[in-house]
Parts: C-alpha cells; sequence; structure tokens
C-alpha cells in the first residue's frame, strides 16, 4: 500500500507575519505558540490554498504572469476567503511579491504568489510541468486541504 500524498513543508516569504519562514511538517501536527507567533497566517494560508485548489480541479490553466514572466496558473479571488487582504505582506509593505509555497511527498510544488494587493496566483509544478487540465491537476496535487 503507497502512502498518501501530503505535504511535507510550507516556505513563507515577505508572507504576513513571516518574512522568512520555513515550516517542516509531520504525519500530524499541532500549532502552540504565544500572540503574533504565526499560527494564524499559517492557517491563512492554508485557507488560501484550499480556495485556489478548489479552482485549479474545475477549471484548465491560464497563462497569467508569475515571478518568472508568462506562465501557466490559477488566478486566485482572496476577497471571497474569510483572511485579512490588507495585511497579506510583511509589516504591510507591498512593493515586493509575497509568496508561500508548499512542498508535496511526491516532490510536486505549489506556489502562492501575491504580486500586488488583492492580486493572488497559484502556481502548480509537477515534474517540471505548469499546464494542468483539472484532470491531471487532482492527479498530481491529490492532498488532503488542512484548512477545509
Amino acid at each position: 500500500m503507497t502512502e498518501a500524498t501530503r505535504y511535507v513543508r510550507v516556505d513563507f516569504f515577505h508572507f504576513k507575519a513571516f518574512k522568512n519562514f520555513r515550516l517542516q511538517l509531520r504525519h500530524f501536527n499541532i500549532l502552540v505558540g504565544p500572540n503574533n507567533a504565526g499560527k494564524s497566517t499559517i492557517l491563512a494560508a492554508f485557507r488560501i490554498l484550499a480556495a485556489a485548489m478548489r479552482r485549479a480541479e474545475h477549471r484548465k490553466a491560464e497563462i497569467v504572469s508569475g515571478p518568472s514572466g508568462q506562465t501557466h496558473g490559477y488566478p486566485v479571488d482572496i476577497s471571497s476567503i474569510s483572511i485579512g487582504e490588507e495585511n497579506l505582506f510583511f509589516d504591510y509593505d507591498d512593493s515586493e511579491p509575497a509568496t508561500v509555497r508548499f512542498k508535496l511527498s511526491n516532490d510536486n510544488e505549489l506556489l502562492l504568489y501575491f504580486p500586488e494587493k488583492g492580486s493572488c496566483i497559484l502556481f502548480a509544478d509537477a515534474d517540471g510541468k505548469t499546464n494542468h487540465t483539472p484532470t491531471s491537476f487532482k492527479k498530481a496535487f491529490n492532498c488532503r486541504r488542512g484548512a477545509e
């Protein structure tokens, strides 16, 4: 029996409470810490990812502007997600993009990219491929979304 795909690492850059932070994940995780330690920031990233994945599971990737130029991605309507949009950038500084990268146990990666206020794009990389149909996306990124 093969192990289910799961999240093994999350890298935050310039996102909410984190200027630069790496979170290693295990099979079971508990978030504990004082106020303003970043627990809600981690949950917000997973809430945004869950919404982005729902979109990707039902629509083909579009050509969008990403961190490395034109590529395939999924624009995400973050106004419909219960998070504080006004402070998505570390220290409220929106002069550079924020990113959250999710590494999966099958070596695939999902990147939430926030190029400016009110804007988010999901990039999905499976074996170097970024253009996904809903079927290929579901197959490559078949993992639980903990914030749902």
